[in-house]
């Protein structure tokens, strides 16, 4: 039977133990290793700007909820036009935090122990701020919308959990998401002081706020 090695030999007139047979096989090789290698980088590129687009909506779900109680301070009006806007807008910042957490689970699980850990924390500032911006008056006047002035809102310290979070994304790129493999990076972080899964505190129960999450959805 003739086989394909028989036919390679036949081609470059050569008995398997001379340079032809040689140059023939590192050009197979280098041609195989060339196409691998490039396909893995055009997958790692297709990869990284998946995952880049995904934590970036992760980001912006997270500063939306943080940024809500502001929404709220600002209303123009107590009308029930405006307060059920406000309220259908509490609906939407909670589904796309929880969706936006998903999809972080499905990525890395480190990573969606870090946005718990950070939305666990965040949770109750929201639910005060927001509990005291539906207390103050309607802003009627460009004057109203100025925070400082009127009724004290707590303060959400969206700026420093965007910090840690972003702290942690430099993990899920480029070659650090080779070398930090779960458990060292998950260590990575604690070093770093980027906080990891903690308990949810319990909602502030009053008005109507994202503070936590009843079963029906929206935090009360």
């Amino acid at each position: 039977m003739v086989t394909m090695n028989d036919v390679l030999r036949a081609i470059i007139g050569d008995d398997g133990k001379g340079a032809g047979w040689v140059i023939l096989t590192a050009i197979l090789t280098s041609g195989v290793v060339t196409v691998l290698v490039t396909k893995l980088f055009e997958r790692g590129a297709k990869r990284d700007e998946r995952v880049r687009d995904g934590y970036a909506d992760s980001t912006a779900v997270l500063v939306a909820w943080g940024e809500f109680p502001y929404r709220v301070a600002r209303r123009t009006s107590n009308e029930p036009n405006v307060g059920a806007e406000l309220v259908g807008r509490a609906h939407d910042a909670q589904e796309a935090l929880e969706c936006r957490r998903a999809w972080v689970v499905g990525e890395s699980v480190v990573m969606s122990e870090v946005y718990s850990a950070i939305t666990a924390q965040l949770r109750p500032q929201v639910a005060e701020a927001t509990q005291a911006a539906w207390r103050r008056a309607p802003a009627t006047t460009g004057a109203g919308m100025v925070l400082s002035d009127g009724q004290p809102m707590p303060h959400v310290d969206v700026q420093r959990f965007v910090d840690l979070w972003c702290a942690a994304l430099r993990y899920r790129f480029g070659w650090r998401r080779w070398v930090f493999p779960a458990p060292l990076l998950r260590f990575k972080l604690a070093r770093r002081g980027v906080l990891l899964a903690l308990p949810a505190p319990s909602p502030i129960r009053g008005v109507p706020n994202l503070g936590g999450q009843s079963p029906g959805g929206l935090s009360v």
